[in-house]
Parts: C-alpha cells; sequence; structure tokens
C-alpha cells in the first residue's frame, strides 16, 4: 500500500513539474518578445533608440519570423506572430524567431549600425535580460500553477 501512494505521490509531483516548466517556458518567452518596442525611425522624425525596433514603413517589425518545432509543428509571420508559437509551445520544444528575410534584408544594418548610424541591440539588449525574464516567470507559475 505505501509503494502505491509513493507511486501516485511521484506521479503527481512529475505532473505539476511538467505544468510548470510549461508555464514558465510560454510566460517567459511571451515577456521577452512583447517587451521589445517598437519606436519611430529615423525616416519618421524619430532617433534610433538602443533596445527599439524602429518603425519607419513597418516592414521590419513586421518581418517576425516564429518557427516551434516540437510537439507542434508552426511557422507564421508578422510582428504578433509570435503570440500563436507561444500559445504551442511546451518545455522542450524548440522556437525560432527572427527578423528580416525577404521582406527586410537591411535587419543587421539595423540591429548592428552601419554608415554611422548607430545599432539598436534589440535582440542582444532583450537576451541580455533573458535570465530576469526567466526568474520572473517562474516566481509567476509557482503562484499560479497549483497542484
Amino acid at each position: 500500500m505505501t509503494r502505491r501512494t509513493f507511486m501516485a505521490d511521484i506521479d503527481r509531483w512529475v505532473r505539476l513539474s511538467e505544468r510548470r516548466l510549461d508555464a514558465v517556458t510560454k510566460q517567459a518567452t511571451n515577456n521577452l518578445l512583447r517587451g521589445i518596442r517598437i519606436a519611430p525611425g529615423i525616416n519618421r522624425s524619430g532617433t534610433r533608440q538602443r533596445g527599439t525596433i524602429p518603425r519607419d514603413l513597418g516592414v521590419l517589425a513586421a518581418s517576425l519570423q516564429s518557427t516551434l518545432y516540437g510537439s507542434t509543428a508552426i511557422s507564421q509571420a508578422g510582428q504578433d506572430s509570435y503570440a500563436l508559437v507561444v500559445g504551442f509551445m511546451g518545455a522542450g520544444d524548440r522556437a525560432v524567431f527572427s527578423w528580416g528575410g525577404a521582406a527586410a534584408p537591411y535587419v543587421k544594418e539595423v540591429h548592428y549600425g552601419a554608415n554611422g548610424v548607430p545599432g539598436t541591440f534589440w535582440i542582444d539588449d532583450r537576451a541580455a535580460d533573458w535570465p530576469a525574464i526567466v526568474r520572473a516567470a517562474t516566481a509567476e507559475a509557482k503562484l499560479r500553477v497549483r497542484p
């Protein structure tokens, strides 16, 4: 009898852990991408602000490609394409988010800078925030996902 109770406890702990890992994965990824700011670009009387995607015509921000490889395979394009991918993500899945492609081949020049115009480094800045984003998502998952 004790062995069955112990195994049931282990099974319940594993299910709870998996739910929390999935919640952390989704919340952290969503917070990371949702936190990328879009600001007026140089051609719209703005400046190149570090940590932002400059918006002149909106092509760069809209060039986001979001792809999920894992239990579900999804590929979406567009500024908010990450939302669907994040909705289907689970811990252990691999997701790829990238800007540019044929729609905005100038993404590297905007991100890193070129011809004396400084880069905005929005990807690098958000990547540097990743540990703090995961810590916050973990704390939230502990409160939200209950046994």
